[in-house]
């Protein structure tokens, strides 16, 4: 709704922009604590913090894709005469479908590092349990849960490259 490329209503594609960058400004940390202050420690703090910024992040990168990869096919398309739905099925997901799954598994990879911060913040998930190991001076176990977090993060990474190299 909001490229160019597909020549959606003017006034629709600025209204998702204005959106979506709003959403992508404001960085997790700080969704996450107007969160917090608005609906306490709760699990669904996080989750939103985490979403609304990545949510900004992909709607404007995919945008921006979009735009950038796929005019000439949406100009052959056009031109052959297609329906909107058939100039999205045959070019536009064809032509970015890589690059869209190359961002959605950086924004995992992302999103699951930002996690341990916004679970100290919000009192949720591996991040509260290492900030309750910390403050108790469990170091062993502290230390234990950031292991797992690396372990997990490089797993993650390397999994996503992994896929990335298959479709790419």
């Amino acid at each position: 709704m909001g490229t160019r490329t597909t020549k959606a209503n003017p006034w629709v594609a600025r209204i998702v922009r204005i959106i979506a960058a709003f959403f992508r400004n404001v960085p997790d940390v700080v969704w996450a604590l107007l969160l917090l202050f608005t609906f306490g420690q709760n699990i669904l703090t996080g989750f939103f913090a985490l979403f609304f910024y990545t949510f900004g992040l992909l709607t404007r990168t995919f945008i921006e894709t979009i735009d950038e990869v796929s005019s000439s096919c949406v100009e052959a398309l056009r031109a052959t005469g297609a329906t909107s739905l058939q100039i999205v099925t045959q070019g536009i997901v064809p032509s970015t479908m890589s690059i869209i799954i190359s961002w959605i598994l950086y924004m995992i990879e992302t999103n699951i590092r930002a996690s341990t911060l916004i679970g100290m913040l919000t009192a949720t998930g591996i991040g509260f349990l290492f900030d309750t190991y910390y403050k108790r001076m469990e170091y062993g176990s502290a230390s234990l849960t950031v292991i797992v977090i690396v372990v997990t993060v490089i797993a993650i990474e390397l999994t996503s490259n992994k896929i990335r190299k298959v479709i790419i």
